[in-house]
């Protein structure tokens, strides 16, 4: 068992390097829904419903590099919204696309963040389109892409090397593996309705651990994520916090099949979500708790990776 106070020691549990690089993406996009992952971990997903896109939105990408070295970057291009008809287009059309410079910065004494440097400027390959269909984006589905930049990351993170292979063609265990995530997903549930702070602590911890090497987190950095990130139920400022049944799901899984979890059928967020009040609030404010689960070799459990 873990507790709350061994979060707060984490840093002494990291290691520390002269050099410590950040790497993030600016994203940008046209008409289109789309899934960005690295390493087949997901960036961000994002359903259009609206018509609206991203115009160059950071997003940091050293929590999914493991280990130095090349780094794959998978892009999934659907149909976009289409303002006219207040539906999802049939098709891709010739403006949908997206780009995605990828920029590395160092840590600089103080903490903050460095000058970037471009190490990766990808734009949608407009011929790929083309040869779906000779010059014509008509009855094109969807569109996969994939590209790779070198990360120069000091640190080496192998919970994945050996972990199972989740997914498989069997329905008989995957109907298996199912109920056993669902049941994961209802006991971290339970544990964030009615459990204490060690508890959340040791189901944490070492994702917490983890993160902390791949950020290089500080003894600050760790607490405030701590507090602001696991324990805004127990803010005494809030008027209530609920988190949802988990149901109207798919399971769905990433990492090459060694992560999985659970998507809201009608978003594709986490199944893991609900809402809270603040007090000083009018409004109730929906959250979404992010949950992987992988299983470590030689063992019979899932954990939150």
């Amino acid at each position: 068992m873990k507790t709350s106070q061994d979060i707060y020691t984490i840093e002494k549990e990291i290691k520390h390097f002269d050099n410590q690089p950040h790497y993030g993406a600016y994203i940008s996009t046209n008409n289109c829904s789309f899934d960005i992952l690295i390493n087949g971990m997901p960036v961000i997903k994002y359903m259009d419903t609206s018509g609206s896109g991203l115009s160059g939105s950071y997003f940091p990408l050293n929590w999914n590099i493991a280990t130095k070295g090349s780094q794959k970057i998978t892009i999934k291009l659907r149909p976009g919204f289409n303002q006219n008809t207040n539906v999802l287009n049939e098709t891709l059309h010739a403006n949908s696309g997206v780009q995605i410079k990828i920029v590395k910065s160092m840590t600089n004494k103080d903490g903050s963040l460095g000058d970037e440097e471009e190490v990766k400027n990808y734009i949608t390959p407009q011929k790929e389109f083309e040869n779906k269909k000779v010059a014509s984006y008509d009855g094109l589905k969807s569109f996969e892409d994939q590209f790779t930049f070198n990360a120069e990351v000091p640190y080496s993170i192998n919970n994945l090397e050996t972990a199972e292979v989740l997914v498989t063609k069997d329905e008989q265990k995957l109907k298996k593996l199912e109920s056993e995530v669902v049941a994961k997903y209802n006991e971290i549930r339970n544990i964030y309705m009615q459990g204490t702070k060690d508890d959340l602590a040791s189901l944490n911890y070492n994702k917490e651990k983890r993160v902390a090497q791949q950020l290089y987190l500080s003894d600050k950095d760790i607490k405030e994520r701590w507090d602001n990130d696991y324990q805004f139920r127990t803010d005494s400022n809030l008027e209530f916090f609920d988190l949802k049944p988990i149901e109207n799901y798919k399971m769905t899984f990433y990492a090459d099949g060694k992560i999985v979890c659970l998507e809201k059928i009608n978003n594709e967020k986490s199944a893991l979500w609900g809402g809270f009040k603040k007090k000083d609030k009018d409004v109730v404010t929906t959250t979404y708790i992010s949950l992987y689960l992988y299983r470590p070799k030689n063992s019979n459990k899932l954990e939150i990776y």
